[in-house]
């Protein structure tokens, strides 16, 4: 298969509300659309993850961080400019995303991505998706498509056929808190 052709059979899943097992730009990752309150309900119920913690939403442009942040810090802008590595920024005042996928601070954890797959997956859907760890809660992350518990893989609905061999072990990205005045914050080196 093509990866254009896989991106829009992972697309179609994603308008069906459905969650999706894909190799973000950092580990892979279960997905979901981001504005969507049924399908973020059932990656909670899938994950086992309490209800109170927030996600990781993922975009690839600037338009669609304003959309999610209402008014996003310059202090972040700079971060996403100049920033070679996945960095996630937790920022106030979450917007636009389903209610269920933003912290009960009204914060929203958000990282562009800007290459891979993803990023192709990111301007063929044209919306925010959900981006958290391939594993249930409280169990270890998985670095590799093979790590990826199997019976976590049975349950989605639709996993990339891609990218499934590679042996290449990532890591999750750094994430940084910056409050609407500026303060920030390292929450993951």
């Amino acid at each position: 298969m093509e990866t254009r052709e896989a991106i829009s059979e992972t697309v179609e899943h994603l308008k069906k509300g459905e969650i999706i097992l894909f190799p973000s730009d950092t580990i892979w990752g279960l997905s979901c659309d981001a504005t969507n309150v049924e399908a973020v309900d059932r990656l909670i119920q899938l994950k086992g993850r309490a209800q109170h913690k927030s996600f990781i939403v993922l975009v690839n442009s600037d338009r669609m961080i304003n959309q999610c942040i209402k008014d996003t810090p310059e202090v972040a802008w700079d971060m996403i400019d100049y920033t070679e590595e996945p960095l996630t920024l937790v920022l106030d005042d979450g917007q636009f995303v389903a209610p269920n996928a933003i912290n009960q601070d009204g914060s929203l954890g958000i990282r562009k991505v800007q290459r891979g797959a993803i990023n192709t997956l990111l301007s063929k859907f044209n919306k925010p998706i959900i981006s958290t760890s391939a594993n249930f809660s409280g169990k270890l992350s998985a670095l590799t498509f093979q790590e990826i518990d199997s019976e976590l893989k049975n349950q989605v609905d639709y996993t990339f056929p891609l990218e499934q061999k590679s042996k290449i072990k990532t890591h999750a990205s750094k994430i940084v808190r910056i409050r609407s005045n500026g303060e920030v914050e390292i929450l993951r080196k």
